[in-house]
């Protein structure tokens, strides 16, 4: 530490002029400003260097995130359409066919009995007329494994589950319905 040309109670200068010649202190730095600039470098050059690798890098889709869709849908047995309902809990659109993992729904093809091929019919027809109803998200399902899984919203409302309330599907479940016993 340097010192005045006085200490306490000195009454004269000091005549050597050993003050001259000390270095002055400096706070010590915990870790030096140099070191932590190179580790920003070095951690920015791998991310751009492994962002394809990393979830969710690179040039594709956030996997999270929502398709907000406002498309007038008809019905239709092509999965390549563009905007159609094929079954009760399955789409087309723009190219590519998805389905509805949260429901359980009577099948139309390969019905056991007439009435879980009507009840096919209508859930058809039913969610034709939910998915013109309005602009919705479609996300995908972060607990199936299934790439064309998704979970419909509108307005934070589950489309499925107004299947469910309709009467048109069951809540999924691995275990299988008899339709024709309900």
């Amino acid at each position: 530490m340097a010192r005045n040309l006085y200490d306490i109670e000195d009454r004269s200068p000091d005549r050597d002029r050993r003050w001259l010649h000390e270095k002055q202190e400096r706070p010590a730095r915990i870790v030096p400003v140099r070191l932590l600039l190179v580790a920003f470098a070095i951690a920015g050059l791998a991310v751009f260097l492994l962002k394809d690798a990393l979830p969710g890098g690179g040039n594709g889709a956030a996997v999270d995130t929502p398709t907000s869709i406002s498309a007038s849908f008809t019905a239709c047995d092509d999965p390549n359409g563009e905007a159609c309902v094929l079954t009760a809990n399955s789409y087309a659109y723009e190219g590519r066919r998805y389905r509805l993992s949260d429901i359980r729904v009577p099948a139309e093809d390969g019905a056991r009995c007439p009435e879980e091929a009507e009840k096919a019919q209508r859930g058809r027809m039913a969610l034709l007329a939910l998915l013109n109803g309005g602009r919705f998200d479609a996300k995908p399902d972060p607990t199936d494994a299934d790439p064309a899984a998704r979970r419909l919203t509108r307005d934070e409302v589950s489309l499925g589950e107004i299947m469910i309330l309709k009467g048109h599907a069951s809540p999924w479940s691995a275990a299988p319905i008899d339709w024709c016993a309900t």
